[in-house]
């Protein structure tokens, strides 16, 4: 019965040791950070989910006229574009398209 014990607290102290090896925890800077946001969105570019804080949020501001005949941005209708990262977004305003697997 010894014996049984000592093999199981073996093997599970190996198993650690090679999950710690294989798997180490990211760095702290990849984590989110106080007051990230951490919803998935979906990129505007090729469609995968990602976490707001991990990816590209570019806003745009709608342009609209004032009575004096001034152009001013209308922060109510703006419109927000979500990208992987920075090449999907410039890759989207070139006008390119998404194909996966090339």
């Amino acid at each position: 019965m010894f014996a049984v014990i000592i093999v199981i607290l073996i093997i599970w102290a190996s198993m650690w040791a090679f999950y710690k090896f294989m798997y180490p925890r990211a760095p702290r800077s990849m984590m989110p950070q106080e007051g990230d946001i951490t919803t998935p969105r979906q990129c505007n570019f090729c469609g995968h989910s990602l976490a707001e804080y991990r990816g590209v949020l570019e806003t745009k501001p709608s342009l609209g006229t004032t009575s004096d005949g001034n152009t001013a941005a209308d922060i109510t209708g703006s419109q927000e574009l979500f990208f992987c990262n920075y090449e999907h977004q410039a890759d989207f305003h070139a006008g390119k398209t998404y194909q996966p697997y090339s």
